[in-house]
């Protein structure tokens, strides 16, 4: 009788979720976050930069923010990541065994990308990892199969999942080029059949939501990832292809990346003597996106996770390759419990700062800048000196400016959101982001007396920067301390037009 894993596989999540919550707990919201609790507070059908599926996660889980702290709203990533690591499971169980199922749950959690920028991060990418496993699971039991013996249920909820996935972010669309490429060259009589061309209606219904959006709003979004993207750029950028590289490496765990080109190289070679239609399938739903990205990246910049959803993808058949690798569970046993344990003392050194080297800097407007890892301290600090600050001087009832969507979003949560104060985007869309929008939301700025807060991280002299204001009135330099020591320094100016 084989032995059960699936009770191995819903202790392993149990785990990883805990352990989740507790780091969510701890670190403050970074850049990104920060930025897409905007998301929720001033919900819309499409936003500049993404579609709207992560604002809506984040109104459902911290009940439309009247939980409105880092740990609930990043409930939004935790828990919808917690069941898409069980839907890992479940396939790797349909295409083999529970062994395999439980492989890949191992497999997902040695992962930077699926246990912390898509597992604990409250960004995009949970729900798009959650609805692209779903659609994923769902078919892979339709499309490789005859048309007459699908469910079409299946089918309907498999292309429901695509379009809620491209309702979370736009690379999504890469489910409909796997599902496109694997009917064109594996099975055809998908193309004459009603039903399949009626899936497609989920999936357009996404599309056309946020071309909509676009419409009303000059195709913004369009445009900003055109500049962003170019599949036409023939020039070489030796650093952005070598930063791709090493990004997909390092956030998807150098053992899974190598062990996945040696898949492959073992798939080509015809040595993994396994279903070739589920071979084919999960090849065609993940490497097209990860070679788009690197070959992006020959020509511009580009973020390693952008593709970290298909290395996801192709645990489960990354798991049957490996499956008969001597011990090999509890190797990747070892693997979660030291990636777990290395986690867990960078998130207590990110607020306590015990061994990291202390910021040095001729400047207080630049001590910290190049300290990543500020990007998850010091708000909080910053949110009980500065309001201190801003009610002793009778400031409270004035609107704060940022030229900039960072640091305008953090001053937005912490600063902002506890003094029931406006924050206001003034500058040009590129920079201001979603503060475009949210301007029109506000009151008329009256900007005859204005608020300007910023950091030494983010430090622009507001002199040079708001050319229309005539005096500018350092009120007070706050230093922010870790460990008995200064990282960094806030900065609140008051600006007036005579």
């Amino acid at each position: 009788m084989q032995k059960s894993y699936r009770n191995y596989a819903l202790l392993f999540i149990a785990i990883s979720t805990l352990f989740r919550i507790f780091w969510a707990s701890q670190l403050e919201f970074g850049n990104d976050e920060v930025y897409y609790w905007l998301y929720a507070k001033y919900p819309d059908i499409s936003h500049f930069d993404h579609p709207g599926m992560v604002g809506l996660f984040i109104q459902l889980f911290s009940f439309n923010l009247f939980f409105d702290t880092e740990l609930v709203i990043r409930l939004a990533a935790i828990l919808p990541i917690s069941i898409a690591i069980y839907i890992v499971y479940l396939i790797g169980v349909y295409i083999k065994d529970e062994f395999v199922g439980f492989l890949s749950v191992l497999l997902f959690n040695i992962s930077i990308y699926g246990l912390i920028i898509s597992g604990t991060f409250i960004l995009p990418d949970a729900p798009m990892v959650l609805f692209w496993l779903l659609s994923f699971y769902f078919l892979i039991q339709v499309i490789p199969e005859l048309p007459e013996k699908a469910s079409t249920l299946k089918l309907f909820l498999g292309f429901l999942s695509i379009g809620l996935a491209i309702y979370s972010k736009y690379q999504a669309i890469y489910l409909l080029v796997g599902v496109f490429f694997y009917v064109l060259f594996f099975n055809k009589k998908w193309l004459k059949k009603g039903r399949f061309y009626l899936a497609f209606v989920f999936p357009l219904l996404s599309v056309l939501l946020i071309f909509y959006w676009n419409y009303q709003n000059d195709y913004i979004s369009y445009k900003f990832h055109n500049n962003r993207v170019s599949f036409f750029n023939l020039s070489f950028n030796k650093d952005a292809f070598l930063r791709e590289i090493l990004g997909q490496l390092v956030y998807n765990n150098p053992y899974v990346f190598v062990s996945i080109i040696l898949m492959i190289i073992a798939i080509v070679k015809k040595k993994l003597l396994f279903n070739a239609k589920i071979t084919s399938f999960f090849l065609l739903f993940s490497l097209p996106l990860i070679a788009t990205t690197i070959y992006l990246s020959i020509s511009r910049d580009t973020l390693a996770h952008w593709s970290g959803v298909s290395y996801l993808t192709l645990m489960p058949l990354l798991a049957v390759y490996i499956s008969n690798r001597k011990n090999i569970q509890r190797k990747l046993i070892r693997g979660f419990c030291f990636l777990l344990l290395l986690l867990s003392l960078v998130t207590l050194e990110i607020n306590n700062g015990w061994f990291l080297p202390a910021s040095k800097s001729e400047k207080k407007e630049t001590l910290g800048k190049n300290d990543a890892l500020m990007d998850l301290y010091g708000w909080q600090q910053a949110s009980e000196k500065v309001s201190k600050v801003l009610v002793d001087h009778q400031l409270t009832h004035l609107p704060i400016v940022s030229e900039k969507w960072f640091p305008a979003a953090h001053i937005d949560y912490y600063i902002a959101r506890p003094n029931n104060m406006l924050v206001y985007g003034v500058g040009e869309l590129p920079a201001i982001h979603k503060y475009y929008w949210i301007n029109k939301e506000h009151p008329k700025l009256n900007d005859q007396k204005v608020l300007y807060i910023t950091d030494s991280r983010n430090y622009k002299n507001p002199e040079e920067i708001f050319t229309q204001f005539d005096e500018f009135q350092l009120i007070k330099t706050i230093e922010i301390t870790r460990n008995k020591k200064v990282v960094k320094n806030v900065f609140i100016y008051v600006m007036l037009k005579h």
